[in-house]
């Protein structure tokens, strides 16, 4: 699922970046472990953080400090909190961060299609698998959040469905060769437009396979003014970023418009604010 991005921007709002002192790792590890120990998504944010620290006995700059390395290590190291900060947002009962009900665009093509063989990237809870997996489809998916993925399992259960869920990042999973009559990113943060990413997903899908993706892109009108987020999605927030990634494919829908999001990382906002949304429905020809 796609919830670090504004994670991260929740946690350098409380920071001021300063002068790192020389033992970065050990700040850093001090930070992870205090994440890991939070019992729920409600409980983290650079301000909290911050307090603690101030709690243990630092005074508010030496707090402060800290909080600048952490910031500075951030870009480097944010692979290793997505999981983290994932299973936390899954474990956290009655979170309002995202829907529990199945993707409306991924249900709505389902209907016209004949069940196959799926790959669900970034799983996250199995809404959308287990959705999938009801229809008739065989559905793998895979995810960082073994949390998430141990809930999917239970939610298929309860189904009275099978899916099959690997623990594997984007850059590790084997997407293999024709393997897919379906491939599927819903509000996911995989480099979707990245060329060399590209190749590997249109030859995982089977000929006449479907690509569908739908996730919230940067407001044109209102550029991100973090640079590090600037540098990684300058392309992919373009106009028609996602048509032109995959032009090799036929595509079937394409779409550029602002609606409620599925995910939306403020408990309150999600269900009145309108963000950018771009879906894509393509296939193999």
């Amino acid at each position: 699922m796609r919830p670090l991005r504004l994670f991260l921007a929740l946690l350098l709002s409380a920071v001021a970046f300063g002068q790192a002192t020389p033992d970065n790792e050990k700040i850093w590890q001090d930070f992870v472990g205090w994440l890991k120990a939070q019992p729920s998504i409600n409980d983290i944010s650079g301000d909290q953080y911050k307090a603690s620290l101030i709690q243990s006995g630092l005074t508010a700059v030496q707090a402060q400090e800290r909080l600048a390395v952490v910031g500075k290590l951030l870009p480097e190291r944010r692979e290793q909190l997505g999981p983290i900060f994932s299973n936390k947002l899954y474990a956290t009962p009655g979170q309002t961060r995202f829907t529990y009900e199945p993707n409306a665009f991924l249900v709505q093509v389902a209907k016209g299609l004949k069940p196959g063989k799926a790959l669900d990237v970034a799983m996250g809870q199995g809404r959308n698998a287990v959705f999938l997996a009801k229809q008739g489809w065989d559905v793998t998916g895979f995810d960082l959040a073994d949390e998430g993925m141990r809930i999917a399992n239970e939610n298929a259960a309860k189904s009275g469905v099978k899916i099959k869920t690997i623990n594997a990042s984007f850059e590790a999973f084997d997407y293999g060769k024709q393997q897919w009559d379906m491939i599927y990113f819903i509000y996911t943060d995989a480099p979707i437009v990245d060329p060399k990413f590209v190749d590997r997903i249109v030859a995982a899908l089977k000929l006449g396979g479907y690509l569908l993706i739908e996730r919230p892109f940067l407001d044109l009108d209102l550029p991100t003014k973090d640079p590090e987020w600037n540098a990684e999605l300058i392309e992919q927030d373009k106009p028609n970023a996602l048509f032109k990634a995959y032009s090799s494919l036929r595509v079937l829908h394409y779409e550029d418009t602002h609606e409620i999001a599925d995910w939306q990382q403020t408990a309150t906002a999600r269900l009145k604010k309108q963000v950018r949304i771009v879906r894509i429905l393509a296939k193999r020809v």
